[in-house]
C-alpha cells in the first residue's frame, strides 16, 4: 500500500511548551535488538517445533504485524488450522502474532509474565520508522525486511485509524539529522520533503519533513490486547525458567515473541538491550513530530513525548536525571526555549 499523499501543511504549527510546569515524569525502556536483526526461523527442540519471532530492536511496533505473518506462515507448515498453539509473550510482537494465527483459524494460548500495557511495548514512541534495527547481512535479509515493512504497513492502513489509535504525521527534521536516505528508497515511506522553514517557532536549521504513521501505543495495544480476546486467545500468566518447562507443555508447535528474553530462555547471545528514555510532559495537540535521530518529540495523546537515547548493552531499566536533564535541555535548545 502506498504512502499517505495527503498535503503537508504549510499553515503556522503551535510551539510546544517545555517549560518545568508541563513535566509529568520519565520513562526507561530497553530495546530488543539482535546481530544479524529480525530472527523469524523453526527451530525443532525434541518433539517440540519452535518459531522464533524477536529482534525487533527499535521498531517492534512498526514491523510487527509484518513479522507476525512470516511466523504464522512457519505455523501453517508445522500445525494444520485449528490446531492449539502456544505464543511466548505479550507485548506488540506476540499479541499481533497471536492475533495472525486466530485469524488464520488456529486455537491460541498465550503464556507471559507481563501482559500488553505493562510491557516494554507500551513505553514506544511509536513513530512508523524501521530505525533501530539491523536490517541483515545478505541482500535475501535486507529483502525480507523490505517484505517484512510492506506487509505491516498494508495492516496498519486497514485498521480503524480511530480505533487503534493511528494517525498520518508530519514529521519535521533539521538539517543535521542522521535519518539513513536508503529508508525512503522502497517508496513504503514518501521520500522528504526540503524545507527553507519550519512552520512553528525553532532554533535548528530547518532540514526536510515528510509524512508516516504514528501510532497511540496505549490505545493500539489495548485494542489489539482486546481483539486477541474476543477471537478467543486464552492468556496464562508465567515465567519459563528453562526450555525443560516448554518439554512440559502438552502443545508441540509454539512461537517465541519473548524479545530480550530469549537470550537467557533459548540461549541467543546475539540478543543485546539498548536503553532508551522517555520524558513525558503533559499532552499537546501539536499536529506534528520531530525527529532528530534519537532525540525526537511525539505528540501522543496521553502524554507529549521526549525522547531519547539509544545505548547499546546498557541494561540499566531505570531512568536517570542525567539523561532526563540531557534530553530536556536539548529540546529547549532545539525550539529556543532553553
Amino acid at each position: 500500500m502506498k504512502p499517505s499523499t495527503k498535503a503537508i501543511s504549510t499553515k503556522p504549527l503551535p510551539t510546544p511548551d517545555l517549560s518545568d510546569e508541563q513535566y509529568l515524569g520519565a520513562v526507561c525502556g530497553l530495546r530488543p535488538c539482535r546481530h544479524g536483526g529480525l530472527r523469524v526461523e523453526t527451530e525443532q527442540l525434541g518433539s517440540k517445533k519452535i518459531i522464533h519471532n524477536y529482534g525487533h530492536g527499535g521498531c517492534g511496533v512498526t514491523i510487527s504485524f509484518g513479522s507476525a505473518q512470516l511466523a504464522a506462515d512457519l505455523v501453517s507448515k508445522a500445525a494444520p488450522k485449528g490446531d492449539r498453539i502456544i505464543v511466548l509473550g505479550a507485548g506488540v510482537v506476540g499479541l499481533t502474532t497471536a492475533r495472525e494465527l486466530l485469524h488464520r483459524g488456529y486455537q491460541v494460548i498465550i503464556y507471559a509474565d507481563k501482559i500488553a500495557q505493562d510491557t516494554t511495548s507500551s513505553i514506544a514512541g511509536a513513530l512508523w520508522l524501521p530505525v533501530g534495527i539491523d536490517f541483515g547481512d545478505s541482500p535475501a535479509k535486507v529483502q525480507r525486511m523490505h517484505d517484512v515493512l510492506q506487509r505491516s504497513q498494508t495492516v496498519f492502513r486497514s485498521l480503524d485509524p480511530k480505533l487503534y489509535g493511528i494517525e498520518d504525521l508530519s514529521i519535521y527534521e533539521p538539517k543535521i539529522s542522521s535519518t539513513e536516505p536508503d529508508l525512503f528508497d522502497t517508496g513504503i515511506i514518501a521520500k522528504p520533503i526540503k524545507i527553507d522553514s519550519f512552520p512553528f517557532e525553532c532554533a535548528a536549521e530547518p532540514g526536510r519533513v515528510f509524512k508516516t504513521l504514528f501510532i497511540h501505543n496505549n490505545r493500539f495495544l489495548s485494542a489489539i490486547h482486546k481483539d486477541v480476546i474476543e477471537l478467543g486467545a486464552e492468556i496464562r500468566q508465567r515465567k519459563f525458567a528453562s526450555i525443560d518447562e516448554l518439554a512440559d507443555l502438552n502443545e508441540s508447535v509454539m512461537v517465541n515473541c519473548l524479545a530480550l528474553g530469549s537470550r537467557a530462555l533459548f540461549g541467543d547471545k546475539q540478543v543485546y538491550a539498548a536503553r532508551g528514555v522517555l520524558v513525558h510532559m503533559k499532552p499537546q495537540d501539536l499536529g506534528y513530530g520531530i525527529h532528530d535521530g534519537f532525540k525526537y518529540l511525539f505528540p501522543r495523546e496521553d502524554a507529549l513525548i521526549l525522547g531519547g537515547c539509544f545505548h547499546e548493552y546498557d541494561w540499566d531499566d531505570k531512568p536517570d536525571q542525567e539523561m532526563i536533564d540531557e534530553i530536556l535541555n536539548h529540546h529547549r535548545r532545539f525550539f529556543g526555549q532553553f
